[in-house]
């Protein structure tokens, strides 16, 4: 289930709810696992994700998640994976869509993915006047 807070999703899986943080440390877990740098992952999801792809993608979501919260990590990427065996598919598109509004360095990031993009209607005020 999405959490109120933006790129975080919380999921029963491995026997217990987990949450998964997308943020710079998710970023670079994914990147690293699948060996290419971030303008490129743009690509993997318009192809369409491989399993490796989907396994990297929850597995770098824990971990970013335990890491940055000091929490024990219990599991590796092959556990997860085992974890993902009965993970029904519509919860891994709703990890994504998570994903998909996350922020990076302050700004939105969707990985080259097109999505709807509504304007604001907010008075942009400006900065050291």
């Amino acid at each position: 289930m999405p959490n109120k807070r933006r790129g975080y999703y919380t999921t029963k899986i491995g026997g217990k709810n987990r949450t998964m943080h997308f943020s710079m440390n998710f970023w670079s877990s994914f990147t690293e696992i699948l060996g290419l740098p971030l303008e490129r992952i743009g690509e993997i999801f318009e192809q369409g994700i491989s399993l490796s792809g989907i396994r990297a993608l929850i597995y770098s979501g824990l971990l970013a998640y335990d890491q940055e919260n000091n929490k024990e990590i219990d599991y590796n990427i092959y556990q997860v994976g085992s974890w993902l065996d009965d993970f029904p598919a519509d919860e891994i598109n709703e990890i994504v869509k998570v994903l998909l509004e996350s922020k990076i360095l302050g700004n939105d990031l969707n990985v080259g993915i097109k999505r709807n993009v509504e304007k604001s209607t907010k008075d942009k005020k400006k900065v050291n006047q």
